[in-house]
C-alpha cells in the first residue's frame, strides 16, 4: 500500500493535451464547488436520498475506469508472465490532471495532463510500463517549477527501477516519442537523501536523458530539509538543467515552507528565482507562491489552488498576479 499512500500525498503527474477553454471552465467550476465541503474517507460524502446525478455518474464512471485500468495491469502482467495472476496485488494507474493557469498577462491557459504506469509483478516488481502525455525534458524550469502549461508531448516505454544497497534509488526508461519519424530516447534517474543532523537532511536528484530528435541534457537538484516540528519543515532547493538543443543552462534557487493542516491538506509558501548562463549568467525571474492541496473525496480527487506573483524580465519587471488551479483524478483498484 506504499505507492497508494505516495498517490495520495504527492501525486503530480505529468502530461499535457489541450482543453477547449469551455470545458476547462466548467471543470473548474465543478471541482471549486465541490471543495466547499470537507470531506474524510470514513465520512459518508452525502446522504444517499439527496445524492446529485452527477456524482452518481462521476463516482460509477471513475470505479469502471480503475477497474479497466487495474484489469489491463493484470492481463498484461499474466500475458508476459505466461501464468496466472492469482492474488498479487497490481499497482496499475491512471493519473488525470487538470491544468488551469489565469494570469494577467497570460490571460488563461488549459491542459489536460494525463501519466501512469503499468505494473508487472509477476513478470518483475523492478520492470514497470509508463506513459507520460508530456515530457517535462523539453519544458522550460520556469515551466516545471511553477506547473505552467507545457510542451504537450507524449512517450511510452519501459523502466526498470532497482535501489542499492547504500539507499539510492535508480531508473531507467527506454521507449519513443509519439512523433513521426519515431524519437526514441533514454533516461536515467538517481535520487537519495542524506541525513545530515538530527533536524536536517540533504536530498540528491540527478537526471540524465537522451532524445534522437533532440540530443541530451541534464537536470541536477540538491535540497536541505529541516524539519520544524511534526507538521511543518522549511527546504532550499537549488535546480540547474541543461539542454543540448537550447546549449543553454538554467537555474533556479527557491526556499519554502510547508504545514500540515490535517490528514487532507497541506499548505505551503514558496519564493524563489530563475535564471540562465546566456548571453551572460542573470537572473530572468522572481516569484512567489503558496500552495494549497486538499484531498476533495476520499483517495482519489485532488484540488489544488497556487496564487502566484511573477516578476518578469521579459515584462520590464512589472509584476504579474497569477492563479493556478489543478484538478487531480487518480484510477486504481488495489
Amino acid at each position: 500500500m506504499l505507492l497508494r499512500n505516495e498517490l495520495r500525498v504527492t501525486s503530480k503527474a505529468t502530461g499535457a493535451n489541450t482543453v477547449p477553454s469551455t470545458i476547462g471552465a466548467v471543470l473548474v467550476s465543478l471541482f471549486l464547488s465541490l471543495a466547499a465541503t470537507k470531506v474524510h474517507a470514513a465520512e459518508p460524502w452525502l446522504d444517499p436520498g439527496s445524492q446529485s446525478t452527477t456524482w452518481e455518474w462521476l463516482l460509477e464512471r471513475r470505479q469502471q475506469v480503475s477497474r479497466q485500468v487495474t484489469q489491463l495491469g493484470r492481463n498484461l502482467d499474466e500475458w508476459l508472465a505466461g501464468e496466472g495472476v492469482g492474488e498479487q496485488l497490481n499497482e496499475t494507474y491512471l493519473s488525470v490532471r487538470f491544468n488551469q493557469l489565469y494570469g494577467k498577462f497570460d490571460h488563461y491557459n488549459s491542459k489536460i495532463k494525463i501519466g501512469g504506469r503499468l505494473d508487472l509483478p509477476t513478470v518483475s516488481e523492478r520492470w514497470k510500463l509508463i506513459f507520460e502525455s508530456d515530457v517535462q525534458e523539453f519544458n522550460t524550469l520556469q515551466e516545471n517549477i511553477l506547473d505552467e502549461p507545457n510542451s504537450g508531448d507524449s512517450i511510452g516505454g519501459i523502466r526498470y527501477q532497482d535501489e542499492t544497497d547504500s539507499g539510492w534509488n535508480l531508473s531507467h526508461d527506454l521507449g519513443i516519442r509519439s512523433v513521426v519519424p519515431i524519437d526514441p530516447f533514454y533516461r536515467f534517474r538517481a535520487r537519495q537523501t542524506f541525513p545530515v543532523s538530527d533536524l536536517w537532511s540533504v536530498g540528491l536528484d540527478q537526471r540524465f536523458w537522451y532524445y534522437d530528435s533532440r540530443g541530451w541534457g541534464f537536470d541536477t537538484e540538491v535540497s536541505f530539509t529541516r524539519e520544524l516540528g511534526v507538521d511543518r519543515f522549511v527546504r532550499i532547493t537549488s535546480k540547474a538543467n541543461f539542454q543540448d538543443e537550447r546549449d543553454a543552462t538554467q537555474f533556479s534557487q527557491t526556499a519554502a515552507i510547508f504545514r500540515t493542516l490535517g490528514p487532507d491538506e497541506t499548505l505551503g509558501y514558496e519564493l524563489g528565482l530563475l535564471g540562465i548562463n546566456k548571453p551572460s549568467i542573470r537572473v530572468n525571474d522572481y516569484y512567489v507562491q503558496m500552495l494549497y492541496r486538499r484531498a476533495v473525496y476520499e483517495d482519489w480527487l485532488f484540488l489544488e489552488v497556487t496564487p502566484q506573483v511573477l516578476v518578469s524580465r521579459d515584462e520590464n519587471w512589472r509584476p504579474q498576479p497569477r492563479l493556478l488551479v489543478n484538478l487531480e483524478m487518480l484510477f486504481f483498484d488495489f
